[in-house]
């Protein structure tokens, strides 16, 4: 068991909850975590709960932001996994270097892809922290061969690790999907019939049904490691 202080009250900042968020709720005389899978009336919410993996409905009094005890202060937890996110995204003076031939993905702020990640090989260094890469999915603009772009290292990780998915994903999973090409990072929203699921995507607010051998758990690639969801 560890103890810490409960947060002060100022810490808790007044939210529009909605759909996927990562929120804690009261509940049984505490403080659980979990995630939003539904919006009712009346400022109510549907809650999965991860702990005991159910689904209750709450009031949007008993509901707050995720916090942490960090080197002796409070701080929302989200805010935490994103800036060191954001370290590892702003090409940082120390970034990992590759080799001709291996194997990475590779993302881009271009619009319309934010969060989406694409399979590709590394051609030759181009520059400062800078290398050619050839894309294993995507073709140049009369499909004559694979495009090739100079991209930042610090757009560059190495390919994930494989993770075997025994019992399939359940609600509120955190996911990759392989849409258009890459992989793009969402939630399970819902579990359907013949290993079938529904992923919300937060960033563009859509949900698309995809079959589970198009679906990868998440990670994170943070400081040189590879971190999923529940492990941060």
């Amino acid at each position: 068991m560890q103890l810490r202080p409960p947060p002060p009250p100022e810490k808790q900042k007044k939210v529009q909850f909605k759909f996927g968020d990562e929120v804690e709720a009261f509940h049984s005389d505490g403080w659980w975590e979990g995630a939003i899978t539904a919006e009712h009336s009346g400022g109510k919410f549907a809650v999965f709960l991860r702990g005991s993996k159910e689904q209750i409905v709450f009031e949007e009094k008993d509901l707050r932001l995720p916090v942490q005890w960090v080197k002796g202060k409070w701080e929302p937890r989200f805010e935490q996994v994103q800036r060191e996110k954001e370290a590892d995204s702003n090409c940082p003076k120390e970034v990992m270097k590759f080799t001709q031939g291996m194997q990475v993905e590779v993302t881009t702020d271009d619009d319309g892809f934010k969060g989406a990640w694409f399979a590709a090989t590394i051609i030759e260094p181009s520059g400062e922290d800078e290398y050619l890469i050839e894309y294993k999915t995507l073709t140049n603009d009369d499909d004559t061969e694979f495009l090739r772009e100079d991209i930042r290292a610090c757009n560059i990780r190495p390919c994930p690790l494989e993770i075997t998915v025994v019992d399939g994903f359940e609600v509120m999973d955190e996911v990759d999907a392989y849409y258009n090409e890459g992989w793009w990072v969402g939630v399970i929203s819902k579990v359907l019939i013949n290993c079938n699921y529904v992923v919300y995507f937060k960033e563009y607010d859509e949900k698309i049904t995809f079959k589970q051998v198009d679906l990868r758990p998440h990670q994170d690639w943070l400081n040189g490691k590879w971190v999923v969801p529940s492990e941060v």
